[in-house]
Formats: structure tokens, C-alpha cells, sequence
């Protein structure tokens, strides 16, 4: 039972990266990694970064993994480095977890289990998007934001559902 005991100990460690541990770097336009696992240095060439709470904690939490999906560990915040390894940190997670904010929802059609929607992003652009089971891929985040999941699995943010002008509002008024 003592040698479970150490296995158990051993699945459920974390490794935390901070800057006295590990240091970030761009290697053939991929996010890379040198880190101290005990004694000894490792670079990985490619890690990839995953959100623990995506909507919630955005610069918290996070999961590093490399290429093989093994976990080689967690940065708990990104201001635990120095500001140039933060903003290689952010850009990557900026990139993966790119969701463009919806300003206005400028039709919504619903047929045989889809909805169509065309929207105004902040930007100003025009998009149009489908989503399957509409009532399950808008997720409510805080109190008044949403997230849009359509189905190609791309994520489109509503900062305020409030802020929405009252057309739009009616819209989206549905699923909510």
C-alpha cells in the first residue's frame, strides 16, 4: 500500500513555472521552454499553453504541455516572469484563445437545429457564423457576458448583454 501511496503522490504533483524555474522563448516561430526538472535542464521546442479557467482567470493557471501532451507544468500567473517572457505568454494564449467581441447580432435564423447568425464585431467587420444547439453553446460568463460557440469551434465574445442595442438584445433574447 506504501508504494500506491507514492504513485498517488507522484500523479498528483504539480510543477509550478515561475522565472526561477523556467524561461520562454520563440524557436522556429513556436513558443519553446528551457525548465529545471531536479537537477537538470530540458528544452522543449514547441510547448503549447492551456487555460485552466478560459473565461474566468485569463493570465492565471496555466497548464504547459509539450508536443506529446505530457503536462511539464502549471504557471500559476503570468507576472511571475519578467515583462518580455509575460508578453510571449499572452501573445501565444491571445492567439489560441482568439475571440472576437460581438458588438451587434445583425440577424438570427434559426432552422432544423442551427442557427445562423450574422454579426458586427468590435472591429467593425461583418461575420457570419452557424451554431448547432444554440441553447448549449452560449455560455454565460460573470454576470452579464456570454461566449457564442459556433460550429467549427471558434468562440465570439459578448462583453455585456446589456450593452447590446435593444434589436440585437431581442435576438439573442431566446437562448438566454
Amino acid at each position: 500500500m506504501a508504494e500506491n501511496e507514492i504513485m498517488l503522490e507522484e500523479a498528483a504533483k504539480i510543477n509550478r513555472l515561475d522565472a526561477s524555474n523556467a524561461t520562454f522563448f520563440i524557436k522556429n516561430g513556436f513558443l519553446a521552454m528551457t525548465y529545471k526538472d531536479g537537477e537538470e535542464e530540458k528544452t522543449i521546442d514547441r510547448v503549447f499553453l492551456h487555460r485552466a479557467f478560459p473565461f474566468e482567470l485569463l493570465w492565471r493557471y496555466i497548464s504547459v504541455m509539450s508536443d506529446d501532451g505530457k503536462e511539464k507544468g502549471v504557471i500559476y500567473d503570468i507576472k511571475d516572469f519578467p515583462e518580455e517572457i509575460s508578453a510571449l505568454i499572452k501573445t501565444e494564449l491571445e492567439r489560441k484563445y482568439y475571440s472576437p467581441t460581438v458588438k451587434s447580432i445583425d440577424n438570427l435564423k434559426e432552422r432544423y437545429g442551427f442557427s445562423y447568425w450574422r454579426v458586427t464585431l468590435s472591429d467593425g467587420r461583418n461575420l457570419n457564423f452557424t451554431m448547432q444547439d444554440t441553447f448549449r453553446n452560449i455560455i454565460r460568463v460573470g454576470d452579464d457576458g456570454a461566449i457564442l460557440l459556433d460550429v467549427d469551434g471558434n468562440r465570439f465574445v459578448i462583453k455585456s448583454i446589456a450593452a447590446l442595442d435593444r434589436k440585437s438584445y431581442r435576438r439573442i433574447e431566446l437562448y438566454l
